[in-house]
């Protein structure tokens, strides 16, 4: 994947604060421990929720890149990539009050 296609992609990277976005669902991915107490091991999930937080899809995966890479194989160029480091959102918190 070059620098250009990195930029609207979920990457190992970026992935804490990127997502894709289609009307009331957003896609993006989270991370959990194994239930086994003796595994040090983390799952990845590629998860769909809508507008209210309720999950839609979850599908899990061993590797950040390959939760990376099925999201974006999935999603990318159909639905909106969501960058939350970058957004300009005036919908509310401090970052939006004209005070400052």
């Amino acid at each position: 994947m070059n620098e250009n296609e990195m930029i609207n992609s979920i990457t190992k990277e970026n992935w804490t604060y990127t997502a894709y976005n289609h009307n009331d669902l957003q896609a993006f991915i989270s991370f959990g421990a194994d239930p086994d107490i003796l595994s040090d091991n983390f799952t990845y999930y590629a998860t769909v929720i809508d507008s209210e937080h309720n999950e839609v899809f979850q599908k899990d995966f061993n590797e950040i890149e390959t939760a990376c890479e099925y999201l974006n194989n999935k999603y990318k160029g159909i639905w909106s990539f969501k960058n939350k480091m970058t957004q300009n959102d005036s919908s509310g918190g401090c970052s939006s009050c004209i005070a400052h």
